[in-house]
């Protein structure tokens, strides 16, 4: 019984320092080195090991369930589009299906291990802060290093817009993994309760926020905003009970003005002034009505990212589909494995891959546990509300609504990896309030 107790813990730790690992797969990756393929699909069967050595509870019961139920549904999704799909690319399918467990798997297993790490470690939600922040530290560096060596990936084909990813493949998962985890970054340092550990902490956040703005998409920039409104407001209201909290709100809105003064500046800046001058230049001679109608069919697509082209192609495939398909759903779309086609809002590629039941099975855990959160802030009348959790919360918002909106977090391990810690970390920090910082 000890010897299973201590592999399950020394799993548990592995999973924690596991995360420190993921900006370093996701460069290795970008110089073609295909470790992190390898190091995640392991981590898979580990995960299913950890399961099965946990102790008996409910808990464990129901996952256990859960997953039986989501590897039949995933089994007979496979093998009906199989059968069904004269296209059929098996590696497509088969990097699909895993890069959708993935998530699911991590959602649930990061719910047993931070449980049992906040029960273990007092400090659990400080050592949590510090692995983030490292790791958002080691992605800003490698941005800054790349571009002082002008060895930076471009984040865009079209050569007006400006931008860049670094050493890092997809400039929306990086843009993704950067707006959750510099939520974090500011938690850390508001934390942090000496003023000289802040001040040190300073610079790497500078860097961060640089780097968001670097990349050139909307996500990162919206990211910066909404984060220094929520920690700016919330600390506040933590400054009018504490006087000494006003030095963080002072720090917060020193780096909210510098960070207003460079965006002119800055790759997003431009993208931006570009977007707008299209849609001025749509806007003009409008006075007919055909000019009318056009401006309206333009209008969205700046805001879609040609996100509708995707859509309407996929949207009339999935009518035309037998009815098996729209229940199971259709499956990758492309014409090779690496042509697979998204529309780049996750929900959606999910509801059209595996159709209507597979939206429920694949949703479920996450509507349970945001329904969990939901109902203890409810339940406390929000007086569980503190940097920790506004702060924490914001985080999965970002990650939510990027996956709404912009896609590539749902369908991408190594961003969707961050985003099934932080709910767990939120549903941790609502179920017990009172948890050590």
């Amino acid at each position: 019984m000890a010897l299973k107790q201590l592999q399950i813990k020394r799993i548990e730790n592995a999973f924690i320092y596991f995360l420190l690992l993921q900006p370093i797969l996701d460069v290795l990756a970008y110089f073609d080195i295909p470790i992190s393929l390898v190091v995640r699909f392991f981590v898979l069967l580990i995960g299913v090991i950890y399961l099965m050595l946990l102790p008996k509870s409910k808990q464990r019961k129901t996952a256990l369930m859960y997953f039986f139920i989501f590897a039949l549904f995933m089994l007979t999704h496979f093998c009906l589009n199989w059968v069904i799909k004269t296209d059929y690319i098996f590696i497509s399918e088969v990097t699909l299906i895993i890069k959708t467990i993935f998530f699911i798997e991590m959602l649930i297993l990061y719910f047993f291990i931070l449980h049992t790490f906040s029960k273990r470690e007092k400090g659990w939600q400080l050592a949590m802060e510090r692995i983030i922040f490292i790791n958002m530290s080691f992605i800003g560096l490698i941005m800054l290093i790349a571009d002082i060596t002008g060895t930076e990936k471009r984040s865009y084909d079209m050569l007006a817009k400006e931008g860049h990813s670094g050493w890092f493949f997809a400039a929306n998962e990086l843009s993704a993994i950067m707006a959750m985890g510099f939520c974090i970054m500011i938690l850390y340092m508001l934390h942090q309760k000496i003023l000289t550990k802040k001040i040190v902490l300073l610079p790497f956040i500078l860097i961060i926020i640089w780097s968001m703005l670097t990349v050139g998409t909307k996500v990162g920039l919206g990211a910066v905003i909404i984060t220094f409104a929520f920690s700016i407001f919330v600390t506040v209201i933590e400054a009018i009970k504490n006087k000494r909290k006003w030095v963080d709100v002072t720090i917060l809105i020193i780096l909210s003005l510098v960070t207003i003064i460079a965006l002119p500046n800055t790759a997003v800046g431009n993208n931006l002034n570009l977007a707008f001058s299209e849609h001025l230049d749509t806007g003009k001679g409008n006075e007919q009505e055909e000019e009318k109608v056009d401006e309206i069919i333009y209008y969205p697509k700046p805001i879609l990212s040609g996100r509708s082209d995707y859509f309407s192609h996929t949207w009339e495939k999935y009518k035309q589909a037998p009815i098996s398909q729209k229940v199971l759903g259709l499956g990758a779309e492309g014409e090779s494995p690496d042509s697979h086609m998204l529309i780049e809002m996750d929900f959606f590629d999910w509801y059209f891959s595996f159709g209507m039941l597979g939206i429920i099975v694949l949703l479920f855990p996450l509507i349970y546990l945001v329904y969990k959160i939901l109902a203890s802030l409810f339940k406390t009348r929000l007086k569980i509300l503190n940097q920790s959790t506004v702060l924490v919360g914001v985080s999965v918002c970002l990650g939510l609504g990027t996956a709404f909106v912009a896609g590539h977090v749902l369908s991408s391990p190594a961003v969707s990896i961050y985003l099934a810690v932080f709910v767990n970390w939120l549903f941790l920090l609502t179920k017990n309030s009172n948890s050590n910082v």
